[in-house]
């Protein structure tokens, strides 16, 4: 189905918004008079359009007109003198900075012809020197259509439904709360011998770099790669944003009782070349904040903003047993330690074509509930982990044999899991990265530069 056949009043997570539009004093043209049929379809939904002076802004749209030329439009973006998302409370008299900040941006070009990896890069150049974390290229004189493009690569366009199909994009957007920075962290609360006992960081480090040689995870992206030196300080200094990295890796660990999950790339971590040290324990969630086990000596680097999503999958996933063997861990129905049945998971930005299903579960998305992406990081994702696992037949019905499951990630990428069942793999990660390896027989068939952008 379509997002477009789904009434967003439906969906459970659906609020009316308080939404602002600035900019519109200035002659946008074209772009101010789609901006103004958005906020009459905003208003139509049941949404609020409130001032620049409102409090508690949910939502805050701007718009910028881009010069048509010769120049690609990558080079064509001005740099503002300071980021939006610095300069927005300043330039605006806001009295607080607004939850979500989306840039109309107006362009000559159609990008439905242009390639994945264009859309996204032109997309993060602009964002960057915009200062905008999320836009939208309203394209043609005639703003025949309209492209929602977000840091995690996503870009899907609407074409038929241009005012009221992007209102629904942001508005699923706002709905979703940031968790991703939710944690704390319990200082010495694993033992220096159990650190060094446990297999899993080792093997969540070659699990990276095996990712990197298949081509599923990128290199950490600067913001320096996108704006000017001067820019990227400013960045740095008052935002505390240097970059990030795509992808995330985390593996269940009976040892320590807690779950391994790679560091967030905000950190300067790479995760095709990760040290032990940049590897984070999780043990659970209390009062919505996750909890962060540093081990003896190690100053622990904060997790994967996809922490939270992770831990939702696997309190929503049933329990087995399992027993050590050596340094491995093997499912057994007698074994002493109890653990959710999810032993590890992969998110990579990459586009799925085909997966063997005698292998390999694929559990589609719920676009009757979710019709929409959400970015990672949020709590909208962590429902959907949870919604995932409660669909899947493998995790669920003890007769289904298959050990991998793997769901889209509506417009950024996927999310392929290993299950802790008889025959698995004895080394977490082999089996799961087998499937996309076209040297072991591959299940899973992957394009490392396209992923699908349904309507």
């Amino acid at each position: 189905m379509s997002a477009t056949d789904v009434d967003l009043r439906s969906c459970s997570w659906w609020r009316s918004l308080k939404v602002a539009f600035v900019g519109e004093s200035r002659d946008l043209g074209t772009l101010g008079v789609y901006q103004r049929q958005l906020r009459e379809s905003f208003r139509q939904q049941g949404h609020v359009i409130v001032t620049t002076d409102y409090v508690d802004i949910d939502l805050l749209i701007d718009g910028v007109v881009i010069a048509d030329g010769p120049k690609p439009l990558a080079e064509r973006i001005p740099e503002r003198a300071q980021p939006m998302m610095l300069s927005m409370v300043k330039d605006h008299q806001l009295k607080r900075r607004p939850h979500n900040l989306v840039t109309l941006v107006g362009v000559r070009e159609s990008l439905l012809t242009w390639s994945h990896v264009d859309v996204v890069s032109t997309a993060r150049v602009t964002m960057a020197k915009l200062g905008s974390p999320k836009i939208v290229f309203v394209s043609g004189a005639a703003a025949s259509e309209v492209t929602y493009c977000t840091l995690e690569g996503g870009h899907p366009t609407e074409t038929i439904e241009l005012v009221n199909g992007l209102r629904d994009r942001l508005v699923a957007s706002a709905c979703a709360r940031e968790v991703g920075g939710l944690y704390d962290v319990t200082p010495d609360a694993i033992t220096r011998d159990a650190w060094l006992d446990t297999a899993i960081p080792d093997e969540i480090v070659r699990a990276g770099q095996r990712m990197d040689q298949l081509g599923l995870l990128p290199k950490p992206q600067k913001i320096s790669d996108y704006v000017s030196a001067r820019m990227a300080r400013v960045y740095e200094r008052y935002l505390g944003l240097k970059g990030f990295s795509e992808g995330m890796l985390f593996a269940v660990d009976p040892l320590t009782g807690t779950t391994m999950v790679t560091a967030s790339g905000s950190w300067d971590v790479d995760k095709r070349a990760l040290d032990r040290d940049e590897v984070t324990a999780l043990a659970g969630v209390v009062d919505g904040r996750v909890q962060v086990l540093a081990p003896v000596g190690v100053r622990p680097k904060g997790p994967s903003v996809e922490a939270l999503e992770v831990v939702s999958l696997l309190e929503a996933a049933p329990r087995v047993r399992v027993s050590r063997h050596g340094r491995a861990w093997r499912y057994d129905p007698r074994g002493t330690v109890e653990v959710p049945i999810i032993r590890a998971g992969i998110h990579a930005h990459v586009g799925v074509s085909a997966a063997d299903e005698r292998l390999v579960e694929t559990i589609e998305p719920d676009r009757q509930q979710y019709p929409f992406g959400f970015g990672c990081g949020t709590d909208l994702m962590c429902e959907v982990a949870r919604s995932t696992v409660e669909r899947s037949s493998a995790i669920n019905d003890p007769t289904d044999r298959r050990r991998y499951v793997r769901w889209p990630m509506l417009y950024h990428g996927e999310m392929v899991v290993e299950l802790w069942k008889e025959d698995a793999a004895e080394v977490t990660f082999d089996g799961l990265l087998d499937l996309f390896d076209a040297t072991t027989n591959q299940a899973i068939t992957f394009q490392p530069d396209h992923v699908d952008q349904p309507r």
